[in-house]
């Protein structure tokens, strides 16, 4: 009969924990969370809880369930209560504050671009283009996402484009002729600080243009700002400026461009 010994397997509430008469402690780890969720939600701010908002839900559309109740916090009504409350003042010194912030956004930028591995025309082309574009309208472009009211016109957010890529510029040719190339020739400085500065203003104020796309859509329908919208306008900036790398890279390679450097400006 010792098959009589064995656990009983069959199917019953018996064997639960809590029916034992010790009671039963939870894991101490799941209060600790609980706290700290209770501990974030009583210091959220509207901002905090408009990021989990469910009336942006398609199953939750007005022509389906109406329109939420006076109480009920709405992307929409988030946005309209902040445009009321943003002044033109406090506007610009957001948009001082995001030129300012492109400059040492352009320096991790500059960084990722240099390489002098195998690799080096795919970093001069590729990387570098794309690394560059994103982080010289980073911070204007973090503004739109998730505080789009910040802006008041279109001409802010062109103007932080531009200035983003003059900084950016800015700063790379300072890292390029003191620490990279501090043995340059005046025709590289002359270089630098023409055709490239004009190459990355021109770049950023392009995808400016992709910025400014994606805050008017979401200013004048007052939704949450759509990407995508910009993403062409990126796209052409990486582009442009991956062409202009690649055809001044020949042309060094060729002879035909003679800066005195090694390496092709970029």
């Amino acid at each position: 009969m010792g098959w009589m010994s064995k656990p009983n397997h069959q199917p019953g509430i018996e064997n639960e924990p809590h029916l034992q008469g010790q009671g039963f402690s939870g894991d101490p780890t799941e209060e600790k969370a609980a706290q700290k969720l209770a501990h974030e939600q009583s210091n959220a701010t509207d901002a905090d809880h408009v990021e989990h908002t469910v009336w942006s839900e398609p199953a939750l559309s007005p022509l389906l369930v109406g329109q939420p109740s006076e109480e009920q916090l709405t992307y929409q009504r988030w946005m309209a209560s902040n445009i009321r409350k943003t002044t033109w003042a406090k506007s610009w010194w957001i948009t001082l504050l995001v030129i300012l912030a492109a400059g040492p956004w352009g320096i991790l930028g500059a960084i990722a671009s240099l390489g002098t591995s195998s690799f080096a025309v795919l970093l001069v082309i590729v990387i570098g283009p794309v690394t560059e574009e994103v982080t010289k309208v980073a911070a204007a472009l973090w503004v739109i996402e998730k505080r789009p009211f910040l802006f008041r016109s279109i001409g802010q957010i062109l103007l932080c484009a531009a200035c983003g890529g003059l900084a950016f510029a800015a700063i790379e040719n300072l890292v390029y002729t003191n620490f990279y190339f501090p043995e340059h020739t005046p025709e590289f400085v002359a270089f630098r600080w023409t055709v490239c500065v004009g190459l990355h203003v021109t770049c950023s104020f392009v995808a400016g243009v992709g910025l400014a796309r994606i805050w008017d859509n979401a200013i004048r329908n007052q939704h949450r700002p759509r990407l995508a919208l910009g993403v062409p306008w990126l796209v052409i900036a990486m582009v442009g400026h991956g062409l202009y790398n690649l055809s001044v890279t020949l042309a060094q390679t060729a002879g035909w461009l003679d800066l005195g450097m090694p390496d092709p400006p970029g």
